[in-house]
């Protein structure tokens, strides 16, 4: 049996050569000044074909009683991969890293300390910033069908004016203090290891994207509280990676996982059911249309 550490910072690491190294130190600075014996850093990397594998090795070196490097054959996806490296280190409380994601040691108790002041708290996020300082919109409400239907379709500028929805929470003042919110990315979370070790972390049905929004939503409805700690901040270097264009691979990514995630979940079953009907409603016409057609080339080839 693993020992269980006091605290376990997680980053999943795939072509980060960039910022990984950043994002390590970060946390290994943390455990080397507030958990020396019982603090641990993990890194699972998903198949990266750049230098993180060599990093990996690099800390593993450097760092043997504190860091541990997984390399995965084949990458496994943001969730599965998050998993995987909290199964390999138990630990009383998890913080979850972007490879982006740099911070000051002195976060971490007041985040912790936040986690820890009650027993219904299951997930704590700082403020994120970009690397200009100004503040990033990490923290969110749970996303309608109606909202992100609007957007893929229409584009955010379209969505604003014609399906207005305060999903960043634009329409409140900026929190002072620890709020109760929806979700926040996963570029930055603080978990209780209890409700890791009962519930699980990651929906492994998302390969990326919304498994965050889930983890949110599951912690909600198994009577647990998703706070946000604005008086503490991480720097984030955040690229928008699937909406640069109109329509990418990672567009179209984001889209099955937000399908996933309306299939998932009571209140969005309905819409999920619409766009079912409609699927097969389409696949319905589209083999008629070819029947018809199949039907008149055999007739023509028969005169």
């Amino acid at each position: 049996m693993m020992v269980k550490s006091d605290i376990a910072f997680v980053i999943v690491s795939y072509n980060s050569t960039r910022t990984l190294r950043g994002a390590i130190e970060s946390c290994i600075e943390v455990v080397e000044a507030f958990y020396p014996r019982k603090g641990r850093v993990i890194v699972y990397d998903n198949a990266s074909k750049d230098n993180c594998p060599q990093i990996l090795d690099d800390f593993a070196r450097r760092y043997p009683n504190i860091f541990i490097g997984k390399k995965g054959e084949t990458n496994l996806g943001f969730g599965v991969a998050n998993n995987r490296a909290v199964a390999d280190a138990p630990s009383k409380t998890y913080v979850l890293v972007n490879p982006d994601v740099t911070f000051k040691p002195k976060i971490i108790p007041r985040l912790e300390a936040t986690l820890n002041s009650r027993s219904d708290i299951a997930i704590v996020c700082p403020k994120l910033l970009y690397l200009d300082k100004s503040v990033q919109p990490s923290i969110r409400r749970f996303p309608t069908f109606n909202f992100l239907l609007c957007k893929y379709l229409l584009g955010e500028k379209l969505q604003n004016i014609l399906c207005p929805f305060d999903y960043y929470y634009a329409g409140m003042p900026p929190p002072r203090k620890t709020i109760e919110i929806n979700w926040a990315i996963g570029a930055f979370m603080m978990v209780s290891g209890k409700y890791v070790e009962r519930y699980g972390l990651f929906d492994e049905r998302f390969f990326l994207y919304f498994e965050d929004v889930s983890l949110c939503v599951d912690a909600w409805q198994n009577g647990y509280r998703v706070l946000y700690q604005p008086e503490v901040s991480a720097l984030h270097l955040y690229q928008r990676s699937s909406t640069h264009s109109k329509f990418n691979h990672l567009t179209l990514i984001h889209m099955i996982s937000a399908l996933k995630f309306f299939a998932k979940y009571k209140p969005y079953r309905k819409s999920w059911q619409l766009i079912n009907l409609i699927f097969k409603v389409n696949s319905k016409l589209q083999n008629g249309w070819r029947f018809f057609v199949l039907s008149k080339f055999d007739k023509l080839q028969r005169s």
